[in-house]
């Protein structure tokens, strides 16, 4: 009974979180009202951590296979993409490299001083109730495996699975809507994933509250600077309003990026191939920034880390140890909030 109230409690959260998002007239993504409420009650202590923290963590742990369904529809707007795909590629680096430079440069600057097979086959296959439910967890399964055995960085699990469940619907010529049919459920579950960020940062409170100033100082201007780099850039390369919009959300935690981008107009699938493509850049590019620029203050690497490239990126700064990782965990939450105040700002720009 205990892991069916926490579901309660959640999804009843998430279900008050999609209430305000259909009353206010705010481009707010129903999961982040949900954030907000939950931390909130969790702060108030009429939510203790434990009424939530088991199927929280669940909920964050898996949440990459949540993002599989959305990645795979790629397969449906490629074609719209396609014209723009070096800018989209370039625009998603070069702007991973700005951001996590002036966000780490920000924060040490800061910080320095301070310590812390057949036709009957086929047809079954696409009439399966089962079928992407199933090859999305077995492709995710495989990325981890593959991750493990190799530790390439590249070899990213989400990445893995969303290549390995392409190439099965088109080998096997199995259209995405018959794909999304059955992977529709997975999707579902990102909005109350997305409510459970408030867990880590809660966890974290005390670390915000003591060193506010240079976490808030630092997450600002590596927002800003994705914005106005992205901009930028999108002039350069004369980005349509659309592919513009579909940009701005890129650094941030894909949970929130795709309510974002379905808020303001953008393509939610060139969303998440962004936010993919940002967050395994950072990952491999980290320590090699850090090192360039002289970025040694641990919080800092976290801040820049979470900042630039979201969850990915956390992993990397787990790697680099438990003030990193904790400072990254943190920045994933409020550089999404931030970046919810911003997009909306930014997006009439073009």
């Amino acid at each position: 009974m205990k892991y069916v109230k926490e579901c309660l409690i959640i999804f009843g959260i998430t279900l008050a979180g999609e209430v305000l998002n259909g009353i206010l007239p705010l481009p707010v993504p129903a999961g982040v009202y949900g954030l907000f409420l939950l931390l909130f009650l969790l702060c108030r202590g009429i939510l203790k951590l434990e009424d939530v923290e088991a199927t929280g963590n669940f909920l964050l742990d898996t949440m990459p296979i949540m993002f599989i369904p959305a990645c795979v529809g790629l397969m449906e707007s490629y074609a719209d993409m396609k014209e723009n795909l070096i800018p989209l590629f370039v625009i998603s680096l070069a702007s991973t490299v700005i951001v996590m430079a002036v966000t780490g440069m920000v924060a040490e600057r800061i910080l320095s001083g301070k310590k812390t097979e057949e036709e009957k086959e086929m047809t079954f296959l696409q009439q399966s109730l089962y079928l992407g439910f199933v090859i999305s967890i077995l492709a995710y399964l495989c990325g981890v495996w593959l991750k493990k055995k190799l530790g390439w960085a590249i070899l990213n699990p989400l990445l893995v699975s969303v290549v390995l469940v392409i190439g099965f619907l088109t080998i096997f010529g199995i259209d995405y809507k018959t794909y999304n049919s059955s992977a529709s459920v997975i999707s579902y579950l990102l909005t109350p994933a997305t409510v459970c960020l408030a867990i880590p940062l809660y966890k974290q409170l005390e670390l915000l509250k003591k060193h506010f100033a240079a976490i808030l100082t630092a997450i600002i201007s590596g927002v800003f600077t994705s914005a106005a780099s992205i901009f930028a850039m999108s002039l350069v390369f004369r980005l349509d309003h659309g592919t513009y919009a579909s940009l701005l959300p890129k650094s941030i935690t894909t949970a929130i990026g795709m309510g974002i981008s379905e808020e303001v107009g953008g393509m939610v699938t060139v969303t998440v191939v962004c936010i993919i493509a940002t967050g395994i850049f950072g990952n491999i590019i980290g320590e090699t920034v850090f090192r360039i620029l002289g970025i040694q203050d641990p919080m800092a690497k976290g801040l820049a880390l979470g900042t630039s490239a979201h969850a990915i990126g956390t992993a990397k700064a787990l790697e680099l140890g438990e003030v990193e990782g904790a400072m990254s965990s943190l920045s994933i939450a409020v550089a999404g909030i931030l970046t919810v105040i911003a997009v909306p700002l930014a997006v009439g720009l073009i």
